[in-house]
């Protein structure tokens, strides 16, 4: 066995934590630690808050009238790939939880970037299972939204997001928690030897902790745990999608209620013992000194005590590396089909039969972006054999059948507009299949393909889940459209004060009415009800029905959405625009899901027909 490499040794790796930048930027929502420094300069302190195994108190922020308590302790100290274990009774003092926590080991996605910070780009805290709430003053019975951050299932932390403007937006009606889960090979690293002696999907293990947490102790904050809405995006959304899956989704509401996953990522998803996670993890143990030059797992159980003892350094500088290795655009170390907490892939048991497609929960929203896929696709691709490459590197088990059924799909014709760029309109030609402002011709079909299979179609098939599979359930589908809506853009204006004019293309209308139907949803579990809430926005006369479901009589029209055109029963999909021109308008239209950008929903059928050459 070769020793674990010295700290000197790790040292001289360098890392990055420039992918992103690299890439097309997107709207920035206003700096968090702003308002940090304006909890710290509160005139007051928060209530003392007593979870019995430690007392905690924050501060109280003005500006919203609301109560910040900052890195509150869920779990103990994790063991490395082990269940989480409840926090140790310390009541020695009252903590002071006024800063972020500490965030988890970070690990970025490939390509590794030619300059790098170590201590920037990655290093973290194994012990990073904390969590922040925010609750309105004087909170009684509030509904619960409980956020999981996205990043890929490698990076990420609770401290950027505060949904406070949000809950103004919606009279502060609800209190907010925001957690942190192990990330990374800490968090997802799987193999039949992980399996063996502890558990794969450990950061979806603490997802679920924080949730039971949320189950036992919200209610000491002035929330109602029976009036949970879990959320996330990217890697966020997908993992709204697993916890809606969870133990074959027959946890019914005894963790949740209502759902919201935007753009829920779903990049593979194989078996824990499948020849692709056992190879990160043998890559990992390599890095980490683990395994002998021979590269030989002979004595599985020594390489696994390896790991557990490694020093912190080692380990964070392994997943990295290894991550920095996989395939482009993509991280190593992502959730696995268990078998336990995971059972199915999502196609499996979100497009079952009515007996098969059980989810956790009652209603959910689902949302895409207009550009998901062009952070994570090379844009170089500029012929058919180009695209094919890219199409078989990432899914190496698509058959000669199934890549003829995707060019028939997705095959640029040879009239296809290709200059000038713009975004389409979903409703006429051309469609997103080969233009948008950002690319065109065979790169646009590359970028849209992967949007489509990685993004749009989970959402789709959640939305499913909870209505055409399940009547008693309701979901509703949206896409935000606005220009440069590439992924993660719809996060802006969720976080933003729609009071301030600034140059950014979104008008306050827009955002108080995208807040609007986050916040309804939250709220009452229907994204167009007025009752009690406030209505944000001008209402128009289409309605934003549920997916799937007939319309009701006495509906009411969903804020902010304008005229659109004739649509047919069944698959609603709210489209979330605005104007051209300056200054830019709120232009909401409902549309037929299914034909939207040229028959999305064929083509998502397509990729529920191959999902066991694409997501093993």
């Amino acid at each position: 066995m070769a020793t674990v490499m010295s700290v000197k040794r790790l040292l001289a790796f360098f890392f990055a934590s420039a992918f992103a930048a690299a890439l097309p930027t997107t709207p920035e929502p206003p700096a968090l630690s702003d308002r940090l420094s304006n909890e710290l300069g509160a005139a007051a302190d928060a209530p003392v808050i007593d979870l019995d195994y430690a007392q905690y108190q924050g501060v109280h922020n003005t500006e919203f009238n609301t109560n910040v308590y900052r890195g509150i302790r869920f779990a103990a100290r994790p063991k490395r790939w082990q269940l989480p274990e409840a926090p140790k009774t310390d009541r020695s003092a009252i903590i002071a939880a006024t800063s972020n926590p500490p965030r988890c080991p970070q690990s970025n996605p490939a390509p590794r970037p030619a300059t790098v910070d170590f201590n920037s780009s990655i290093l973290g805290n194994e012990d990073c299972l904390f969590l922040n709430v925010f609750a309105p003053a004087n909170a009684t019975k509030l509904p619960v939204l409980f956020w999981i951050h996205g990043g890929g299932y490698g990076a990420g932390s609770a401290s950027s997001f505060d949904f406070s403007f949000m809950d103004q937006t919606v009279g502060n009606g609800f209190i907010s928690v925001v957690i942190q889960y192990r990330l990374g090979a800490f968090g997802f690293l799987s193999s039949a030897d992980v399996a063996k002696h502890g558990t794969a999907n450990a950061g979806l293990y603490d997802m679920r902790f924080a949730l039971q947490w949320v189950q036992k102790y919200i209610d000491r904050f002035g929330g109602d745990p029976n009036q949970v809405t879990i959320a996330g995006e990217s890697a966020g959304g997908g993992s709204v999608m697993l916890m809606a899956m969870a133990n074959g989704g027959n946890d019914g509401t005894s963790l949740f209620r209502r759902a919201i996953a935007s753009s829920p990522y779903l990049p593979t998803q194989p078996d824990f013992n499948d020849p692709l996670p056992t190879d990160y993890y043998l890559q990992f143990a390599k890095a980490a000194g683990c395994v002998d030059t021979t590269g030989s797992l002979s004595d599985n159980d020594l390489v696994f005590k390896c790991l557990q003892s490694a020093d912190t350094l080692v380990l964070q500088n392994a997943s990295s590396s290894v991550s920095y290795g996989a395939r482009y655009g993509q991280w190593a170390f992502i959730p696995v089909t268990d078998g336990q907490l995971i059972q199915q892939r999502p196609t499996q048991q979100l497009l079952g039969d009515s007996s098969s497609s059980k989810v956790n929960g009652e209603r959910i929203i689902t949302g895409n972006n207009a550009n998901e896929g062009t952070y994570f696709i090379p844009q170089n691709i500029t012929t058919e054999s180009s695209f094919l490459s890219v199409l078989t590197l990432n899914y190496p088990s698509l058959t000669p059948s199934s890549l003829a059924k995707i060019l028939t799909l997705y095959s640029i014709p040879t009239n296809a507009t290709l200059s000038p760029k713009f975004d389409t309109n979903g409703l006429t030609p051309p469609y997103a299949t080969e233009v948008s402002a950002y690319a065109s011709g065979w790169q646009q079909a590359a970028n849209n393909l992967y949007a489509e299979t990685t993004f749009v179609c989970p959402a789709y098939w959640l939305a499913d889940a909870y209505s055409t599979r399940n009547k008693n359930k309701k979901a509703w589908r949206y896409q935000f459209s606005i220009p440069n809506a590439f992924h993660g853009a719809d996060m802006s204006p969720l976080l933003s004060d729609p009071t301030i004019p600034t140059a950014r293309i979104q008008d306050p209308a827009f955002i108080r009415g995208f807040q609007g139907v986050w916040g309804r949803f939250i709220l009452t579990g229907d994204p167009t009800a007025t009752t009690g809430v406030d209505a944000v926005g001008a209402a128009g006369s289409k309605r934003w029905r549920s997916w799937g479901g007939e319309m009701e009589d006495g509906a009411v029209p969903v804020a902010a959405v304008g005229e659109g055109g004739s649509i047919r029963w069944g698959h609603d999909l709210l489209n979330l625009n605005v104007t051209s021109g300056a200054p830019s308008k709120a232009d909401w239209t409902v549309v037929d899901g299914d034909k939207w950008e040229g028959g999305r929903g064929e083509r998502c059928a397509l990729w529920a027909e191959l999902a066991g050459e694409i997501l093993e």
